[in-house]
C-alpha cells in the first residue's frame, strides 16, 4: 500500500503544473509557469502586444483591442495578429486601463499584463496571476524586452533584440554626435494642441541629432499658440496625415518655420506609434535622423530598414504599399 502512495505521488507531481518565480518592473514577486502558453495584455495593450509580437509570441495572446483602438491607427495590430482583430475586450483604454475582471475571468490565462501596480496588486488579490510592467525611461525598452523574453521562454530572442537596438542607436550617434547646429523639433497633437509622450519624444529627438523644444513639458500637456510661435520649431511631429492637411491650412501656423518649408511628418505606426513604448522606437530614430540629416542616412533608407526589422522581428514581409501606410498614417 505504501508503495502505491508513492507511486501515485511520483505520478502526480510528472502532471503537477512547474512554476517558477520572477520579478516584474514594479519590484513584485510573481509566481507564474514555468511554460507561458497563454497571456492577457489587459494594461497598456497595443504596447505589450508590440513586445510580444517582436519576441514571436503574437499566438499567445488571449485578449483583443479596445473599441477606439480597432481603427485605421492600430490596424497593423491585426496584420501582425489577426486573430486579435476578433477576441475578447477585457480592459478600457488608457491611461487608467481599468479591467473588467468578468470578462478577464472567462479567458485562459497563464499570466496577466497591466502597466501600474495598483492594477496588478488588485487581479493578484482576485487570483490572476498578474505582472506589472513600467516603463518610465528610454531603457525600459530593453528592460521589459528581458523580462518578457524570460516569461515567455525567449531569453535568447530577447538578447537578440537588445543588441539591435543598443547597435542600432550606436550607428545613428557615429553620425549625428558632432553635428554643431541642431535643428528644432516639436511633437504635437495638433487636434487639440497638447503634447503627447513629451519624455519619449525628447529621447527620439536628442538621439536623431535634433533639439525638442518642448523638453521638460509634462507628458500630455496643454499649450497655447503662442508658446508655440516662441518656440518656432523647424520641424512639426503630428499624430496622422489628417493632422498635417489640416495644420497646413491653418493660418495660425503659417508663419512656423516648419510650416513655411514643409517640413512637417506624421509619426509612423506600425504596431504602435513609434515614439511611445514599443520595441519599434529604434526605428523612430531612424526616421527622424533620416528626416534631419537624409544625406548621413542615404546608404541604408528608412524603407529598407522598416522591412528588415519587421521581417526579422515580426516574422511579417511587408509590402510596398503596408511601408507607406506605417510612414504616413
Amino acid at each position: 500500500m505504501r508503495f502505491l502512495f508513492i507511486w501515485f505521488l511520483a505520478i502526480a507531481s510528472v502532471f503537477a503544473v512547474q512554476t517558477k518565480t520572477i520579478v516584474d518592473m514594479t519590484g513584485r514577486s510573481v509566481e507564474i509557469p514555468l511554460k507561458v502558453d497563454k497571456v492577457v495584455t489587459a494594461g497598456g495593450t497595443p504596447a505589450v502586444n508590440a513586445f510580444l509580437f517582436a519576441l514571436g509570441c503574437a499566438d499567445t495572446i488571449q485578449n483583443g483591442m479596445n473599441g477606439y483602438m480597432s481603427g485605421k491607427n492600430w490596424k497593423f495590430q491585426a496584420v501582425f495578429a489577426p486573430k486579435i482583430a476578433t477576441q475578447k475586450v477585457v480592459s478600457n483604454g488608457g491611461p487608467s486601463w481599468d479591467v473588467n475582471t468578468e470578462a478577464l475571468s472567462t479567458l485562459p490565462s497563464d499570466v496577466v499584463f497591466v502597466v501600474n501596480k495598483i492594477s496588478a496588486d488588485n487581479l493578484a488579490k482576485k487570483g490572476f496571476p498578474t505582472v506589472a510592467l513600467y516603463w518610465n525611461s528610454p531603457e525600459s525598452i530593453k528592460e521589459t524586452m528581458t523580462l518578457l523574453g524570460t516569461i515567455m521562454g525567449k531569453e535568447e530572442r530577447a538578447k537578440e533584440y537588445n543588441r539591435y537596438y543598443d547597435e542600432t542607436l550606436t550607428q545613428i550617434a557615429t553620425r549625428v554626435s558632432h553635428v554643431k547646429t541642431k535643428p528644432k523639433a516639436l511633437y504635437l497633437r495638433y487636434t487639440n494642441l497638447t503634447l503627447p509622450m513629451v519624455s519619449t519624444a525628447t529621447w527620439v529627438i536628442e538621439k536623431a541629432g535634433g533639439i525638442n523644444v518642448a523638453k521638460g513639458v509634462p507628458d500630455h500637456a496643454r499649450i497655447n499658440m503662442e508658446q508655440i510661435l516662441v518656440w518656432n520649431p523647424d520641424y512639426l511631429f503630428v499624430w496622422n496625415s489628417d493632422e498635417i492637411a489640416a495644420l497646413y491650412q491653418d493660418p495660425r501656423f503659417a508663419q512656423i518655420n516648419a510650416v513655411k518649408n514643409k517640413r512637417v511628418y506624421a509619426v509612423p505606426m506600425g504596431a504602435h506609434v513609434w515614439t511611445h513604448y514599443t520595441p519599434e522606437q529604434p526605428l523612430a530614430l531612424l526616421w527622424a535622423a533620416e528626416i534631419f540629416y537624409p544625406e548621413r542616412f542615404k546608404e541604408y533608407p528608412i524603407r529598407k530598414r522598416i522591412y528588415d526589422f519587421y521581417e526579422h522581428f515580426y516574422h511579417y514581409k511587408l509590402s510596398e504599399e503596408e511601408i507607406s501606410q506605417i510612414l504616413h498614417p
